[in-house]
């Protein structure tokens, strides 16, 4: 039987490893090359291919604290610190401020609430600087309050809730048996306002009705229901999920 044959050469020199080394170097420059290349600004397919490989890279070779991998040189410039860069950053901070700036004009500022959480940008309006007592129906110039916030949700994608509550009285409006109509018709009309005055997409908004059932204080006196009787508008932090249709096919 014969024996099997055995490489005793090698297959390549080694000078070969440098070489392929340096290969791979030289690639990796001239795609740093080719990301920060200018492409001529009136042909529209290459400015959108130049800003795609400009965001596709930054990330890996920035070398800004403000994004990419962190990176900042060390003491004496005699290194490099990476650093993880943060994910899943809060979008609340963001919305909030350009809430606070939208409202900056608006005269009633003083007393609308802004309040953040984990979840949403919650903005509290009392009631009377929109409704008429026992009324669903927008006081004149109420409206600049609306649009006023009308930047900002038209320029996030986030889902809008508008929330309405209502203090403890029993109504005495014969269109609102209830506070429960009336906290839920006056949430529908300020999103009618944005849906149909303003034209923004009816399936970000929702509106709901609470009564009287969540109060921020007991309804002891006139100022405490006078702060109970409000409508909250919410930027929610990301795009509800829409409920799954029961209809048979």
């Amino acid at each position: 039987m014969a024996k099997s044959s055995k490489y005793k050469d090698p297959s390549a020199p080694l000078w070969c490893l440098s070489y392929g080394d340096m290969v791979t170097n030289m690639l990796c420059f001239f795609v740093m090359l080719l990301m920060f290349a200018k492409f001529d600004a009136k042909d529209a397919t290459k400015a959108k291919e130049s800003r795609a490989l400009e965001e596709a890279f930054s990330a890996a070779f920035s070398l800004t604290p403000e994004k990419g991998a962190h990176q900042w040189v060390t003491a004496g410039g005699k290194g490099i610190l990476l650093t993880p860069q943060k994910r899943n950053q809060s979008e609340i901070p963001r919305i909030t401020a350009k809430v606070k700036k939208a409202l900056q004009t608006v005269s009633a500022r003083n007393n609308i609430l802004i309040l953040p959480d984990e979840q949403k940008v919650k903005i509290r309006i009392p009631s009377k600087v929109l409704f008429q007592s026992g009324s669903a129906v927008l006081k004149p110039g109420s409206e600049e309050i609306l649009m006023g916030l009308l930047p900002v949700i038209s320029e996030v994608p986030n889902d809008i809730r508008i929330d309405g509550h209502c203090d403890d009285l029993p109504t005495s409006n014969p269109m609102f048996p209830t506070n429960w109509e009336l906290s839920t018709a006056r949430a529908c009309t300020v999103v009618r306002f944005f849906t149909e005055k303003m034209n923004q997409d009816p399936m970000r908004f929702a509106a709901q009705g609470f009564a009287e059932h969540q109060p921020q204080v007991l309804n002891v006196s006139e100022a405490d229901r006078e702060m109970n009787r409000r409508v909250e508008i919410n930027i929610m932090t990301s795009k509800q999920k829409k409920p799954v249709s029961n209809l048979w096919e």
